[in-house]
């Protein structure tokens, strides 16, 4: 009877381990990049409600795509198809290397002044970016929106 309760205990202990998934945080590199996901998409996209998942996948009318939090948001934005079928009807992806005029990101960000409103400016919610976090991300994207290196001017982001 012990052994059978033992062997209880050890497999409900098991099952809650396996169970419990810790989610390592995501370090981005030391980059114009990184500097742009961690003040940019941290701080004003990847919030409650917005580019992150809730493990409950929104439509993507509802604005949670792309989400932009973890290791995956580089690959899941350069040279990748928005989820916004005007967008994409105009050309747009979101980066587009060496093209700021033709990623939507960017044009999401100059919403007021782009020839491209579709859906809604970003950030929303009262969030706001200064000219030079925009200058900024429009410089990352203009010189090839590399991982890695440091491509546009730092001193905009301070």
């Amino acid at each position: 009877m012990r052994t059978i309760s033992a062997c209880s205990l050890v497999i409900v202990v098991l099952i809650c381990l396996t169970g419990c998934k810790k989610e390592i945080e995501y370090v981005a590199p030391d980059s114009s990049y990184g500097l742009i996901y961690n003040q940019i998409f941290t701080t004003s996209c990847a919030v409650s409600g917005c580019h992150v998942s809730s493990g409950k996948r929104k439509h993507v009318t509802e604005g949670v795509y792309p989400i932009l939090k973890g290791e995956a948001v580089y690959e899941a934005l350069v040279n990748a198809a928005t989820f916004n079928t005007q967008a994409t009807n105009a050309g747009l992806m979101l980066v587009v290397p060496n093209d700021p005029e033709t990623s939507f990101l960017y044009q999401k960000m100059i919403y007021d002044s782009t020839a491209y409103p579709f859906g809604s400016a970003m950030p929303s919610g009262g969030l706001t970016l200064t000219s030079h976090q925009i200058a900024f991300v429009r410089q990352w994207i203009a010189a090839g929106a590399p991982l890695n290196g440091h491509v546009a001017d730092r001193t905009l982001m301070q």
